[in-house]
């Protein structure tokens, strides 16, 4: 609330002052700017007027009482106007920030774009500073130096397709010895499992398709072959005699 000019500012002291401190005041004002004491200075009659209104109506109980009731009449008047200033103010920056969001979500429906996303940095993994690691940027790379295509190409429905081959220049795929392993499980498993057969025999002819020139896979497609040459009749066998059983035939 802003400041206000009441007739207890007018002589300087609290609204709870008593008849004696009202007459003090008073004195002393009047001693203050009395016309007589500043007689070049015209705003002293008029001061000195306000100091006498302020005293006669504050003097007199009746008068003060009345005075009182409008001043706290006034006061809540005003308190209960910035209240609904205050409200008015409040529903229209909802109604703001609600007219926002809208927007953004309308501009966003009408590009039919995703917000994008920051890509996720991992600081704990390690920069790979392996030498032998080629450079694809650097024109001059072996890698950029041969054919290459993506073992993987994805069409324009989204679907991907048939692995492509690489156009190598016959020298011979090396495998890890981690991969090799890997493979040679997955072959001596087919022995035990024959259901897995025809997935890592998918494997490994797009495997083949991907490294045309791996004796390690083309040995290992060979293999799975006789494996199921041999395994699946005997399997058939085994399951024929287990049902003969059961059956009692």
């Amino acid at each position: 609330m802003a400041h206000e000019t009441t007739l207890y500012s007018v002589l300087r002291v609290p609204e709870n002052a008593t008849p004696e401190e009202l007459k003090q005041a008073y004195r002393k004002l009047v001693k203050l700017w009395h016309p007589d004491l500043h007689p070049d200075d015209m705003s002293a009659e008029k001061r000195m007027a306000e100091i006498n209104e302020a005293y006669t109506v504050l003097s007199d109980p009746a008068k003060k009482l009345k005075y009182d009731n409008s001043l706290s009449s006034k006061r809540a008047a005003q308190r209960a106007k910035e209240e609904e200033q205050a409200r008015k103010a409040a529903r229209a920056a909802a109604a703001a920030a609600a007219a926002k969001a809208a927007a953004n979500a309308g501009a966003r429906a009408g590009s039919g774009a995703a917000p994008v996303k920051k890509p996720y940095n991992d600081p704990d993994r390690p920069v790979r500073t392996d030498s032998s690691y080629e450079d694809f940027t650097n024109p001059a790379s072996s890698f950029n130096n041969r054919t290459h295509e993506s073992p993987f190409v994805v069409n324009n429905a989204g679907q991907s397709s048939a692995p492509a081959k690489r156009s190598e220049t016959g020298a011979t795929e090396e495998l890890t010895p981690g991969e090799m392993r890997l493979e040679n499980i997955s072959v001596a498993l087919c022995v035990l499992f024959p259901a897995i057969i025809p997935v890592v025999y998918k494997h490994m002819k797009e495997s083949l398709e991907i490294y045309p020139y791996s004796r390690h896979y083309r040995d290992s497609l060979t293999s799975l072959k006789i494996i199921t040459i041999f395994a699946i009749p005997l399997w058939l066998l085994l399951i024929f005699l287990i049902v003969k059983g059961v059956l009692g035939i």
